[in-house]
């Protein structure tokens, strides 16, 4: 199974008139909803569909309660979510508070069996 891209033209920010050029970018040929993920897991295990529904909402739940706990969450061997924000800049210490707190944003990072999976990957132009 290969990796669908297609080809993109990107533009000088700092040369308007420069000459074009173009990258590979990803094509998304389709999301998969959790019914879909639940049937395609139960199909490879002995699971049932609603058994894996239930842990997929059940971690919709309980990941983000975690996270504002203050914790990590590592799905070995998937990766880790975590919380991560922007702040304000202070001359002192005290000066720090809540309101200096911006832009809060779930990061995740993939483990390494995730993105050696990932290197193995062939491409495919997109038509």
């Amino acid at each position: 199974m290969a990796i669908l891209y297609k080809p993109s033209v990107i533009k000088s920010h700092f040369d308007p008139s420069a000459k074009k050029r173009y990258i590979a970018r990803p094509c998304k040929t389709s999301n998969i909803n959790t019914y879909d993920l639940s049937r395609i897991i139960s199909e490879r295990s002995t699971l049932s569909r609603a058994d894996i529904i239930g842990v997929l909402y059940a971690l919709e739940e309980v990941i983000p309660e975690l996270l504002l706990d203050n914790k990590s969450v590592h799905l070995k061997p998937l990766g880790i979510f975590s919380v991560s924000f922007k702040s304000d800049v202070e001359d002192e210490e005290t000066g720090i508070t809540q309101n200096s707190v911006k832009d809060i944003k779930l990061q995740f990072r993939p483990d390494s069996y995730l993105k050696s999976k990932l290197k193995n990957a062939t491409f495919k132009k997109s038509k």
